[in-house]
């Protein structure tokens, strides 16, 4: 009776794709009692294999964007007043008092100021975090230094061997692995410490193995193994010993923070996996320091990186489905032979929730069945007019990882009325009346009768449908988000953390993807909440983890495919088409020889990165270039700024000035010829560009959404974006 294939939740499978992919979604405060705030709690469960860091502390200085003169470049005044405070905290020779009360100066100052730009927004944010960090870091060098008790350590140790030898007996060859680690003596609890330290080894990835063994050792009961075996050796090691613990806690406190300062400079990996290294002992080891560090760590390093967030008004429109069909009616109902047509009008919006969760949102169906009918049932024949209506409501969830959805409801309200009724005696005068009232009579008995029988057909066609469909929609929509969870995993790069919510106006999602020893994100900036559209914030390190994963490392690319196998490598990635920019660089210019064919040398480590800072979108590059018949150019590191902004109804990618730096050049001649080489190289590649801020997004059915962005903002690592 009724067709429901206009609700398709093709629709809903592509918007909740979209919230995933981002990887997660934007947070913010909304109007309403559920908050949109994401929080970042540390894992259970350690995300990496332990790995003792060299006891030696890095040395704690004032950051070169934290000088008197980086300062005064954006606030002369402020800088006056907090340089000589800087100079206090960071200097650890200082006492303790001394640094406190500087740093308790530098928040209040840094609360005072006033973020009217990206670059003093993007101070003031630094200056807070950073402030916090040197903060802790003084009062956690004061905690008790006591290592976790040698009993407490090795119960930990005998509960993660079972869980290991658990999860190895389900693997192929997992036997192996059980010998190897020595699990049934580890279960014992008794286990000496020269076994710890054996199994420790054995747990540390080797040169010898290939990939995909060393994907194997980052299994989750392998890292917590790896970290109870820490806490043992450690409990062992200065167990009577307290001023060696006291030292050894100081030391990699040290090493924390300024592994820390050093890795939001330049994006090292090396100093992010120091930085996680050092954590990890101290989560470990020194629990009293680590729960003084954690706040802060967890809220401004190891933070969700990626957020999205799409308004009731938007995730309606992309839901939404209009569509009136006409059917035609041959039946027979309650013995009378029923002929007609009929016409039914579907509409279905999203309403959202509010949950703290899950992002929840209802599907709601308004529908309105229309019908001309004709029954015939000797001696009479009936006219009738129909105008039913009927609601269903599906609450539909999402956790960042998979759609579920509640039993749909149905409710119905039927309205008909007679127009017209003939009998076989219409010819006769005096039966005819009788005849006539007597079937009206009938008619009127059986209204409520034909009613609920008309209401149960409702039910019966209208919702199965609905829910066959939805069902099939997001299965679709499951298997199409754990292709790319998986896509994401095998390359080490699936986020370790989601939250999902809303409130009654918006829903949200944010991920967190560090992998095993990398950085996270830091306190998300404001956004407006958009009434109408979308936002999305992705933080550079969200990118960068990715970039990683490519696998341009150590790898010689040719100029003219690196746009394309960018490409297709991120396609891969994230399992759906993406396209970046044309591949072909500008023609030289007249009276200059063309570029002879060249080719990108990429180094072994951090070779692609973005940041996001003060209005500015700065790739850097480090390579060396070789082309025919001229010298290679050893390894370089090649920083190209660029302004993404909003003008005249485009996106305005504008580059600025190309930097090109060598850490071992000691010839400046040759290094100013080699820079211009490459500036040469690079600037015929990288041009301004004009491009639209309006992208297509699939709607209900084959329609498609545009959207056009009208914010771009960029501060302190997050690019924000706002659609509508």
């Amino acid at each position: 009776m009724i067709a429901l294939s206009a609700l398709r939740k093709r629709s809903a499978c592509r918007a909740l794709g979209l919230m995933s992919l981002s990887m997660a979604m934007l947070v913010a405060s909304a109007s309403s009692g559920t908050s949109l705030h994401a929080t970042q709690d540390e894992p259970a469960v350690p995300q990496e294999p332990a790995a003792t860091p060299s006891t030696k502390s890095t040395e704690l200085k004032v950051p070169n964007d934290f000088t008197a003169e980086a300062i005064e470049a954006v606030d002369g005044e402020l800088a006056k007043k907090i340089t000589p405070l800087l100079e206090t905290l960071f200097d650890a020779s200082q006492p303790a008092d001394a640094r406190k009360a500087a740093a308790t100066e530098l928040q209040s100052a840094t609360s005072a100021m006033s973020a009217t730009s990206p670059e003093s927004e993007s101070l003031k944010r630094r200056l807070h975090r950073r402030v916090l960090l040197l903060s802790a870091s003084i009062s956690a060098s004061e905690a008790p230094a006591a290592a976790v008790a040698p009993g407490a350590s090795r119960k930990a140790v005998s509960s993660a061997a079972s869980k290991a030898g658990t999860a190895l007996g389900l693997v192929r060859n997992g036997n192996l692995w059980v010998d190897y680690l020595h699990l049934t003596e580890l279960q014992t609890g008794s286990a000496a410490l020269p076994l710890l330290q054996q199994v420790r080894k054995n747990l540390t990835p080797a040169d010898s193995m290939d990939d995909r063994q060393r994907s194997f050792m980052t299994k989750v009961e392998l890292q917590e193994l790896a970290a109870a075996v820490d806490g043992a050796i450690a409990a062992a090691s200065y167990e009577g010993d307290d001023e060696g613990a006291k030292n050894e806690q100081q030391s990699q406190i040290g090493i924390l923070i300024g592994s820390l300062l050093s890795y939001e400079q330049a994006q090292i990996a090396a100093e992010a996996e120091k930085s996680r290294a050092a954590w990890r002992v101290l989560r470990n080891r020194f629990p009293a320091a680590a729960d003084v560090l954690r706040p802060v760590v967890n809220e401004h390093y190891f933070n969700h990186n990626l957020h999205f967030t799409v308004s009731e008004e938007l995730l309606s429109r992309l839901l939404s489905d209009y569509r009136s069909e006409t059917g035609c009616i041959a039946d027979c109902i309650m013995g009378a032979w029923v002929t007609g047509s009929q016409n039914t009008d579907i509409n279905v919006r999203a309403d959202i929730q509010p949950s703290l969760s899950t992002a929840r949102f209802n599907l709601d169906v308004n529908g309105n069945t229309r019908s001309n009918t004709k029954a015939q049932k000797d001696p009479a024949t009936v006219w009738t007019n129909g105008n039913h209506y009927f609601w269903i409501k599906q609450s539909v969830f999402f956790d960042g990882e998979t759609v579920t959805s509640s039993p749909a409801s149905i409710s119905v309200d039927t309205n008909s009325r007679t127009v017209g009724l003939a009998t076989k005696y219409d010819g006769i005068p005096i039966i005819r009346g009788i005849v006539r009232r007597m079937a009206a009579q009938k008619i009127a008995e059986s209204k409520p009768q034909s009613d609920a029988l008309t209401a149960s057909r409702l039910r019966e066609e209208a919702l199965p449908k609905f829910e066959d469909e939805t069902r099939q929609q997001f299965s679709d929509a499951n298997s199409s988000l754990q292709k790319t969870r998986d896509s994401l995993e095998r390359r080490g790069v699936a986020p370790d953390s989601i939250s999902a919510r809303s409130s009654n106006t918006h829903i949200a999602v944010s991920s967190r993807t560090i992998g095993i020893a990398r950085i996270g994100g830091s306190t998300q900036p404001p956004a407006a909440l958009m009434a109408t559209g979308a936002a999305a914030q992705i933080h550079e390190s969200a990118l960068n983890n990715s970039i990683d994963a490519l696998g341009f490392q150590g790898r010689a690319v040719p100029e003219k495919d690196f746009a394309k196998e960018l490409e297709v490598a991120l396609s891969e990635l994230f399992q759906r088409d993406i396209e970046l920019w044309d591949g072909e660089s500008e023609p030289a210019p007249a009276g200059e020889e063309p570029e002879p064919p060249t080719v990108f040398v990429f180094s072994n480590t951090d070779p692609i990165r973005v940041r996001f800072a003060s209005g500015k979108i700065i790739l850097v590059l480090r390579m060396g270039v070789r082309q025919e018949g001229r010298e290679e150019i050893p390894e370089q590191i090649i920083t190209i700024p660029a302004t993404l902004t909003l003008q005249d109804g485009k996106i305005i990618y504008e580059p600025g000035n190309i930097g090109v730096a060598s850490r071992e050049e000691a010839d400046r001649l040759k290094q100013v010829t080699r820079a211009n080489q490459i500036r040469r190289i690079m600037n015929r590649r990288i041009v301004r560009k004009e491009m639209n801020p309006t992208i297509d997004l699939q709607a209900a059915g084959d329609k498609t959404l545009p959207v056009t962005a009208t914010l771009i903002h960029m501060a302190d690592g997050w690019l924000t974006t706002e659609f509508k």
